[in-house]
């Protein structure tokens, strides 16, 4: 909460632990520091903590496959690179996030939320009771990557050192390679019967019977693979991507235009001289 320090300064987030008696800009200077040091839920919403849970238990269980644990990894050292050299930000400020306020895309975002990731979650979870190693296996390497999605679209959302189009390429990177492991999933989940119930099996304690257990995962897994088809080719590459990389392009230029006509701003003060 603000408050007016006894010199009638307001200070934004002012901590009653800063110095009363420091000059305004010293005390705001603290509580920023503050802020920051204290503020984690402030960049890591609560969903993203429980995706960072999510991934640890999975990428130390052994359910992820190494592949995808290199794949997440060098998708990451890559927008490193290409944001470092041939994608860089074009200006220092944050750059504008070109699906603000489309309320469209909010619900379409709850909806892939639900589908891919809560659910799943879910699932993984009934593996653990009905004694599905099957399930566990088929559904956790699609999680891996969608958590690394999240947080790396978090990280480069909320970062103003990562440019537009490396925002882009995050989610189609991610969701081009999570579309080969839900067809795995399919597969598994389309051809296993009751026999891959481990030691509970059909006498699990749950609300679903062996077969519902059965038929969820499979319509669990071809609900994904439509969704996330969908958010590939009809929403990340012929709307999202072309949008991202037209309005880089138009800072770009602008800001090319404003570095040009400072040049000559100079040229011409000089020759005055």
């Amino acid at each position: 909460m603000a408050e007016v320090l006894p010199a009638g300064d307001r200070i934004k987030d002012y901590d009653s632990r800063v110095d009363p008696d420091a000059p305004p800009q010293e005390a705001q200077k603290q509580a920023e520091k503050r802020r920051k040091q204290h503020n984690v839920l402030g960049y890591f919403s609560l969903v993203q903590i429980h995706v960072m849970t999510l991934l640890v238990v999975l990428s130390s269980s052994g359910l992820v496959p190494l592949e995808d644990l290199a794949f997440a990894a060098f998708t990451t050292v890559y927008m490193i690179f290409m944001n470092s050299t041939i994608l860089r930000p074009v200006t220092k400020g944050a750059p504008p996030n070109v699906m603000a306020g489309n309320k469209t895309v909010q619900v379409y975002s709850m909806v892939t939320v639900s589908v891919g990731l809560l659910l799943p979650s879910g699932y993984v979870l009934g593996g653990f009771v009905h004694g599905d190693q099957k399930a566990l296996k088929a559904a956790a390497p699609h999680l891996f990557l969608l958590g690394c999605q999240i947080l790396s679209e978090n990280v480069a959302f909320r970062n103003d050192h990562i440019s537009l189009p490396i925002r882009a390429l995050v989610p189609i990177f991610y969701n081009v390679r999570r579309l080969f492991t839900i067809m795995e999933w399919w597969k598994v989940d389309a051809t296993k019967g009751e026999e891959s119930l481990g030691m509970h099996g059909s006498q699990a304690q749950t609300p679903f019977s062996a077969d519902q257990w059965l038929k969820f995962g499979k319509y669990l897994a071809l609900a994904n693979m439509v969704v996330w088809t969908i958010n590939l080719f009809f929403f990340l590459i012929p709307v999202f991507l072309p949008k991202t990389f037209k309005k880089h392009y138009e800072m770009e230029m602008s800001a090319s235009e404003s570095r040009a006509k400072d040049l000559q701003d100079n040229k011409d003060v000089s020759t005055d001289f």
